[in-house]
C-alpha cells in the first residue's frame, strides 16, 4: 500500500504532466503525442515509430552552474520555515541542480512566457504540503519574473476531512 507522501508524488507528477502538456495550448490532446516547446524540444511520443522520444520521467539531476531560479528571502509567497538560508544552511549548491531527462533538454523556466501563455486561465493545486511546496516555488519564480506586478494573496484555512 503506497504512503500519502507517494500518492502525493504520483499526482504532482500527473499535475505537472497536465501542466507542461497545455503549455502547448493542447491541454485536450493525449501525452502520447509530441508536444513542442518554444525552443524545439519535443516532449512525449509520437504517434509515428520515426518519431522523437522522451520520457520527461527518466533522468537525473544535475548540476547547473546558471543562477536559481528564484532568491527565497526576496520571494513573499514562501513560507519562512522553508527558508534554509534564513536559518542557517551554510550551503547553496543545492540550488543549483535542475531535473534532466535521458532524451532530451528541458527548456529553463520563463515567467513571462507562463504569464503570457495562461492569461486568463486559472491554476489549481491539491494536495498536502508538498502541492503547498510546489505552489510557493511556481509563484516565487513568477515573482522573480515579474517583481513589480501586482498581486492579491489571500490565506485561508486548510480544509480537512
Amino acid at each position: 500500500m503506497r504512503s500519502r507522501a507517494q500518492w502525493s508524488f504520483v499526482l504532482l507528477c500527473a499535475l505537472l504532466s497536465v501542466l507542461i502538456a497545455s503549455l502547448n495550448g493542447t491541454a485536450t490532446e493525449s501525452f502520447r503525442h509530441t508536444h513542442h516547446l518554444s525552443n524545439g524540444t519535443s516532449l512525449g511520443r509520437r504517434a509515428g515509430a520515426s518519431g522523437i522520444s522522451c520520457n520527461m520521467f527518466r533522468g537525473s539531476w544535475v548540476y547547473d552552474e546558471s543562477d536559481p531560479l528564484y532568491d527565497s528571502s526576496t520571494c513573499p509567497f514562501l513560507d519562512p520555515e522553508f527558508d534554509c538560508q534564513r536559518y542557517g544552511r551554510p550551503d547553496k549548491s543545492y540550488l543549483k541542480y535542475r531535473w534532466k531527462p535521458d532524451a532530451c533538454e528541458l527548456p529553463r523556466f520563463n515567467g513571462l512566457d507562463l504569464l503570457r501563455r495562461w492569461k486568463g486561465k486559472k491554476i489549481m493545486f491539491v494536495g498536502d504540503s508538498i502541492s503547498v511546496n510546489q505552489w510557493q516555488s511556481l509563484v516565487c519564480m513568477l515573482h522573480a519574473a515579474v517583481p513589480d506586478a501586482k498581486t492579491t494573496y489571500k490565506k485561508n484555512d486548510t480544509l480537512s476531512l
